[in-house]
């Protein structure tokens, strides 16, 4: 059983409900006045509830942005009194930022209550199976960590009598940190940091290879085109990236890095999955599959 396919397939449910979700969010944060970059005190929200966190340990689940550029969203956070700060550089959510993570949280789950995408059953055993990994794959020895979605499931769940969709979305978010700390447990021993790895793999994808291409498309995360000019510069002295006429690609030093990277990734994301059986998985692969249809026609 291909497992690539199976968690490919459910992203592929799951990946249009968060876009969604983000749209809700993005008008909420329109009509608020809440400046650029509110999805960073959301995100942590999410992940730590109330609980006091640091830039780093924000960094530690997230660790593609600038730490410069969070910190200023943290403080912004601040000064619309969603966050407050102490004198330890920690961060804590409250009770207006918990109630605009609620709001917030209601608006994408509104969109979701009338989805019915396949039978009930059938749709409670996808439910089934998503939990099952994630508390396997909360029980595996590391790596990877667990830290932060052991946080995402617990300050996230919305109890067990939520709507099963409500259910999947949850337990698929959580195993998306998972494998988020999967993909970080194969590049950090390189000494690199996390904006010059997600640099490095976007030139190995292929589609985004030029200076121009690669700050568009990250533009979210705050950092300047001159950084990002830097960031290649560093990627070609390193041997990982070559550049001709303004286009950049993996050498071959670079591309062995980023395929055994790739590889040890889904090596430690699947491992937990061997909770589920050859047949289990094949009716995993076949339910989502329907769920992935039943939704485009929804």
């Amino acid at each position: 059983m291909n497992l690539n396919s199976i968690w490919t397939t459910l992203e592929e449910s799951f990946d249009p409900l968060n876009e969604d979700a983000y749209s809700a969010w993005q008008k909420i944060a329109t009509e608020q006045g809440f400046e650029t970059g509110w999805i960073t005190w959301l995100s942590a929200q999410f992940v730590f509830g109330v609980e006091p966190f640091t830039t780093v340990e924000f960094m530690r689940l997230f660790p593609y942005g600038s730490a410069r550029v969070l910190e200023g969203r943290f403080e912004s956070a601040v000064k619309y009194g969603i966050l407050t700060s102490n004198t330890e550089s920690q961060y804590c959510a409250t009770k207006k930022g918990v109630a605009w993570k609620n709001q917030m949280i209601q608006a994408a789950m509104a969109l979701i209550a009338h989805l019915q995408p396949i039978p009930p059953a059938d749709l409670q055993k996808i439910v089934d199976y998503a939990k099952q990994l994630v508390e396997a794959s909360l029980s595996t020895p590391e790596p990877p960590s667990q830290f932060g979605m052991s946080h995402y499931y617990k300050n996230l769940h919305p109890g067990e009598d939520a709507l099963p969709m409500r259910l999947f979305i949850h337990y698929f978010g959580t195993l998306d940190k998972y494998r988020g700390n999967a993909h970080l447990a194969t590049w950090k021993h390189y000494g690199i940091e996390g904006n010059r790895w997600e640099v490095f793999s976007e030139v190995w994808a292929g589609k985004f290879n030029t200076l121009d291409k690669l700050f568009d498309e990250l533009k979210f995360r705050g950092i300047t085109r001159d950084e990002y000019a830097n960031i290649l510069d560093e990627l070609v002295e390193r041997g990982w990236i070559k550049e001709d006429s303004g286009t950049y690609q993996p050498t071959e030093e670079g591309k062995r890095i980023r395929e055994e990277a790739e590889a040890l990734t889904n090596q430690y994301f699947f491992a937990p999955w061997a909770c589920l059986n050859e047949s289990e998985l094949e009716e995993l692969a076949s339910l989502a599959s329907q769920m992935r249809d039943g939704l485009k026609n929804s």
